[in-house]
């Protein structure tokens, strides 16, 4: 029965179709009876007729017909009947940043992309709804949760994407994207503002790597915290985003509420967690794994990373702060508004990973033709000879 999910988002008011019993019911109990006209000549003629008139006979088929299909329309209407439509890449589609004056856009588009003015072009806004900039601009959208969205519509797969050049942070390396965008910045030099960097601490003997590492980052970003906290401290989610945990096992609870109030925890293969985290492979070349613990989430290492084959490369820094960044989700949605168009990094959906059809209601068609089917059926109705309805009334 599962093809009838595919066809109706309400199946179980299909029981519904058992009513059309109903209508025959009613046309069978209210026929007239015949009128009897004793005629000694035609005694056997007589008897053969009353025998017929002993057998089910349907009185107004044409209207019985039309309350048949106003049953059958009723239950189609609460089963929500669903129907595919193929979806075609649009050519002229440019999606505009929400904080983007429409205004701007529009002269922009006038501008850089004179190609459009002689095309049906649509102007719509970055959002989940992509609605016209004709509408008020939506407010506190995930540029990074939205972009990752619109990315497999069949619609947008070669949309314009017009943002603000603003800084451009390395925990949108994990963005997907449609290979076929084509990506312009506006300069607002006014809105310019530095990402929001992660408050790291340590807790617990860190291994040989990490003072390297974070020189390297220190030297890119210099406004980067970092604190270290003793092994009975409890972690504040409030106060720390990032917390590298090269303490004993078992991690402390404190640790665990760490974690479940919005933070990331990072450590290696000797932190065994629970049988309930559901891991999955983030980066199969160190290995390192991820899973999600409330509202933060845990991301350990496979292997040992005190040993020489974790931390003999000379890449590390560049690899650990976008694996680290694509798993703080708290620290993604504080930057989601930090996007530049001179960036458009991230991985790029296929096109087999898109789907090409839209599934639509049909609703308001059956609606007008319920309304056509009721207005045809009391027209007909009332269209019988008085003397009919009489006697159905009288025999009903």
């Amino acid at each position: 029965m599962l093809w009838i999910n595919a066809f109706f988002q309400s199946p179980q008011w299909l029981w519904l179709f058992a009513t059309l019993a109903i209508p025959i019911a009613i046309h069978l109990l209210r026929r007239s009876n015949p009128q009897q006209i004793p005629f000694a000549a035609l005694q056997w003629v007589q008897r053969y007729a009353q025998s017929r008139a002993r057998r089910p006979v349907v009185d107004n088929k044409w209207l019985l017909l039309l309350r048949l299909l106003i049953v059958t329309l009723l239950a189609l209407l609460l089963g929500q009947p669903l129907i595919k439509r193929n979806i075609y890449p649009q050519e002229a589609v440019v999606l505009v940043d929400p904080r983007i004056e429409a205004i701007d856009a529009n002269a922009f588009i006038h501008r850089s992309l004179p190609q459009l003015a002689e095309a049906d072009h649509k102007v719509l806004w970055l959002s989940p709804e992509t609605t016209a900039v004709t509408s008020p601009p939506p407010q506190n959208i995930d540029l990074w949760k939205t972009l990752t969205l619109l990315s497999r519509r069949a619609d947008l797969r070669r949309a314009y994407i017009l943002l603000i050049n603003n800084a451009f942070p390395a925990s949108h390396r994990a963005l997907r994207t449609s290979p076929h965008w084509q990506w312009h910045s506006l300069d607002k030099p006014s809105t310019i503002r530095g990402p929001v960097l992660p408050r790291v601490a340590v807790m617990g003997k860190v291994p040989n790597w990490w003072a390297p590492v974070l020189e390297d980052w220190r030297g890119a970003m210099p406004e980067l915290l970092v604190q270290t906290l003793e092994q009975k401290a409890a972690p504040s989610a409030q106060e720390t985003d990032w917390l590298v945990y090269a303490g004993p096992a078992p991690l402390p609870q404190t640790v665990m509420d760490f974690v479940a109030n919005g933070g990331l925890l990072i450590t290696d293969k000797s932190i065994q967690p629970p049988d309930h985290l559901d891991f999955v492979t983030v980066d199969q070349s160190y290995p390192v794994q991820a899973a999600p613990m409330g509202r933060g989430s845990w991301l350990r290492y496979g292997i040992d990373w005190h040993s020489a084959e974790f931390y003999q490369r000379a890449e590390l820094p560049d690899y650990l702060w976008p694996q680290w960044s694509a798993q703080d989700w708290p620290l993604q949605h504080r930057n989601r508004g930090q996007w530049s168009g001179m960036n458009p990094i991230g991985i790029p959906v296929v096109d087999s990973a898109v789907e090409n059809h839209r599934e639509e209601q049909l609703q308001p068609w059956l609606i007008a033709a319920l309304l056509m089917l009721l207005t045809l059926e009391r027209l007909l109705a009332l269209s019988r000879s008085p003397s009919r309805r009489a006697g159905e009334a009288r025999h009903g």
